[in-house]
């Protein structure tokens, strides 16, 4: 044994180096203190009996998820607690979620959370007791609160939901009596309802693993992702402040640290100043120079297409008259018609005098797409297509249109992409297993083909034999299931 050893520097760079290539933690010249002191915690639960000797086989290892879980633990700071930051959590619930409530209770209501690198769950239950000071009746809400870490140990301590009082030297009498239960004397459980409030899972920043609707990273309302970028180096650091600000809705928050900020501007997201904190948000290009309130934090609406200015006055009163006719005149199922009868010219023009009148109606902007799709013309198809999300991202027909056009224009993977989204949104979604089911056919993955028909065949059984399928062109139920049984 190699007890006595002295560790180097050249040594602890190698390391360093090594690291940050795997799993993308940056470990510079002055923290070599921090990692010889990880590495000494860590090197019995490798195997080793000195720090010598398990750097020099951790310089060469393959770091695999479980020689990762163990560095985690010991080269990872788990230092938090309930509310931590005060002024942060003045405005989660004062401004952003008081607001964002408020403007989704006589809509769709729904909330999307991530808590990224959360620890031992202290940050994404405070979340989840703000919200149910809110929204005290929430069985009409549909609230998402996932919590993310790499280290497995935290993660299971969180999801045990027990803490000391270490945990709440920031937190009231009032809310501890509140949301826990004492145990054993000392310790501390959370009420089963804030608990069922938050998802754990192993989920390393990294990798890049996000967003994607896999994990349920994306079109998220709120990031906290704090006191973590600053342990990245800076290549993967802008790879994980890209993918966040990616995973956000338009108009969603992230939150940093304050040393942090730097990071976020950098990802094009827009600073907002409240009271005490600093916040970033996923502003879209055209509304950059929108002023934010200082009292209210309102949504923002989506602008208006800029209007064509005409030098003489009265040629924008007569367009302005000629317009408004077309309109009066035309109706989307004038617009339809031309699309069945394959008048798909004809059908574009009557819906660009409908988009004048009504730009935000994503059932124009989805048929347009459908026309350009039928003229070939995929640029024009894609970008109808993705306003259309852009309108209403909870519509999986948008995101099965975009599959198609993405597949005639060869780009398969995204196409699979957009088909896992409309999955996503509505798990019965049958033709959207069926197209994953030919796309894998044909690249001779039988084994993918099947998991996808058996998907279709199992709802298709529960359809009546003559029932239409929705978004087959008309094809019932029985003779899809035929055809299926018969290619498998």
């Amino acid at each position: 044994m190699n007890t006595n050893k002295n560790i180097s520097s050249e040594q602890l760079s190698q390391l360093s180096r090594h690291i940050c290539k795997k799993i993308g933690l940056e470990f510079p010249e002055n923290r070599y203190k921090d990692l010889t002191r990880g590495i000494q915690e860590a090197c019995s639960e490798f195997g080793f009996s000195n720090a010598y000797d398990c750097i020099e086989w951790l310089i060469k290892a393959d770091f695999n998820k479980d020689t990762w879980d163990i560095l985690a633990g010991y080269l990872t700071i788990g230092e938090t607690y309930f509310f931590r930051d005060t002024a942060v959590f003045k405005f989660l619930k004062e401004k952003m979620l008081h607001d964002l409530i408020y403007s989704r209770w006589h809509s769709n209501k729904y909330l999307r959370i991530w808590s990224a690198a959360c620890c031992t769950g202290e940050e994404p239950y405070s979340i989840a007791m703000l919200i149910d000071q809110l929204i005290p009746n929430r069985k009409d809400w549909n609230i998402s609160i996932i919590a993310t870490d790499i280290n497995e140990k935290f993660l299971n301590k969180a999801k045990k939901g027990l803490y000391t009082q270490w945990s709440f030297r920031n937190t009231s009498d009032d809310m501890r009596t509140k949301y826990f239960t004492i145990k054993d004397g000392n310790k501390y459980v959370i009420h089963p309802e804030i608990k069922r409030m938050v998802s754990f899972f192993y989920l390393n920043l990294a990798e890049g693993a996000f967003p994607s609707y896999s994990n349920n990273t994306t079109e998220l309302d709120l990031i906290c992702c704090r006191n973590v970028l600053m342990y990245f180096s800076e290549t993967v650091r802008e790879n994980v402040v890209r993918g966040l600000a990616s995973a956000l809705t338009q108009n969603g928050v992230l939150i940093v640290s304050p040393g942090e900020a730097d990071y976020a501007k950098k990802a094009g997201l827009t600073p907002f100043r409240s009271s005490e904190t600093t916040v970033f948000r996923k502003i879209p290009p055209k509304q950059q120079n929108f002023v934010l309130s200082k009292t209210h934090f309102d949504p923002i609406k989506t602008p208006q297409p800029p209007k064509i200015k005409y030098e003489n006055e009265s040629i924008v009163e007569l367009k302005k008259t000629t317009d408004s006719q077309k309109i009066k005149n035309y109706t989307y199922d004038q617009a339809l018609q031309e699309f069945n009868n394959g008048a798909y010219n004809e059908s574009i023009k009557v819906l660009e005098c409908l988009l004048e009148h009504d730009n935000g109606n994503s059932e124009y902007m989805l048929l347009t797409a459908r026309c350009y799709t039928n003229l070939k013309q995929y640029d024009s198809a894609i970008t109808w297509c993705e306003q259309a999300i852009q309108s209403n991202h909870f519509d999986p027909g948008n995101y099965y249109l975009k599959a198609s056009i993405l597949q005639e224009q060869g780009d398969v993977e995204n196409a699979i992409k957009a088909l896992n989204q409309a999955l996503y949104l509505n798990p019965d979604f049958i033709m959207a297993y069926v197209a994953i089911g030919m796309i894998r056919r044909k690249q001779g993955r039988l084994q993918d083909f099947q998991k996808a028909v058996n998907n279709a065949l199992y709802y298709l059984k529960n359809m009546e034999p003559d029932q239409l399928v929705p978004y087959s062109d008309d094809m019932t139920a029985g003779r899809l299931m035929n055809m299926l049984e018969q290619m498998s």
